[in-house]
């Protein structure tokens, strides 16, 4: 046998295709499943891959037709641009700083709230959870005039605070009440899959319940916080509706509304506005190529009772 024939050979075992026995029912089955996974890569990938090369194209080569796959001349030009003409670092500085407090928020909040929903079966326990989690399926839209009534004269605290509107808090604590009631939700479905006898046997060598949950249970639980803070960060980063309606300078506005703000009555500066994109989907992306088993893990855990 050549060593071509056995590369292939070799290719084909990895791929499940070397099936001399029941060919060519199941190699026929295999080869439709690669080119369905194929064409589904393909399809999902592309929007991507037309917004990198478009972040690399010049103006007049965004705009000339026949559209060009692949840029004819390079160049991060756009990149160097939008920082420069543009206040971006003040933009992803609000970004980061709204997004990961409102992740920290929500998943330490969230990680003791699942917690307790899910080890003690006190009175209102599932009606209570069922308020809390219910409150994430009204459709954000219909809270815009709500949520912005209430930033713009916070009750209780308005003598204190002001306006919140046009600020970092206001989003923060809009983007906690939407993530919350989903890290309680995740949360509380990991801990109903971890053994209650790990809690007993920790009381039995002398932990209280706070260090048996701190001690004991929270390294175990580490898949499912990651998953949470995983989604909580995504959610508040790419968030646009309400970063749009509740802030209105760069002291306050987030990377999608940057984004957006290339878009014009009469015209769109696309080369600029794919590299803005390209800045905005960057976390997106990472989390899920490098933390996707831990996302699978933390949101399956506890769905199989045994």
């Amino acid at each position: 046998m050549s060593t071509k024939d056995s590369n292939f050979s070799r290719v084909a075992t990895r791929l499940g295709l070397n099936t001399d026995d029941v060919w060519p029912s199941v190699v026929r089955e295999r080869l439709l499943a690669y080119g369905l996974l194929l064409l589904y890569v393909v399809v999902i990938w592309f929007p991507i891959y037309y917004i990198f090369i478009t972040s690399l194209k010049t103006q007049s080569e965004v705009l000339t037709l026949p559209i060009t796959f692949f840029p004819q001349e390079p160049t991060a030009q756009n990149y160097v641009d939008i920082f420069r003409n543009r206040p971006f670092e003040a933009y992803t500085i609000n970004s980061l700083i709204v997004a990961t407090t409102t992740t920290v928020i929500c998943v330490t909040l969230g990680t003791m709230t699942g917690y307790t929903f899910s080890r003690h079966d006190f009175l209102g326990n599932k009606a209570l959870l069922l308020s809390i989690v219910a409150a994430r399926m009204i459709p954000p839209i219909a809270l815009i005039v709500p949520f912005f009534q209430i930033m713009s004269s916070p009750p209780l605290i308005g003598g204190l605070t002001g306006n919140l509107t046009d600020t970092r808090v206001a989003l923060i604590l809009t983007y906690t009440f939407f993530n919350l009631p989903f890290a309680v939700w995740i949360m509380k479905n990991y801990f109903d899959g971890v053994p209650t006898s790990l809690d007993e046997q920790a009381k039995v060598d002398g932990c209280s319940t706070w260090e048996a949950f701190v001690k004991i249970i929270l390294p175990v639980a580490k898949p499912g916080i990651a998953a949470t803070a995983i989604l909580a960060f995504i959610f508040s980063w790419n968030e646009f509706i309400f970063a749009l309606v509740l802030t209105r300078s760069e002291a306050s506005q987030t990377l999608p509304i940057a984004v957006s703000l290339f878009v014009a009555d009469d015209f769109v500066d696309w080369s600029h506005l794919a590299a803005g994109g390209m800045i905005a989907a960057l976390p997106g992306i990472l989390f899920g190529l490098f933390f996707q088993r831990y996302i699978v893990s933390g949101l399956t855990q506890g769905a199989v009772k045994e």
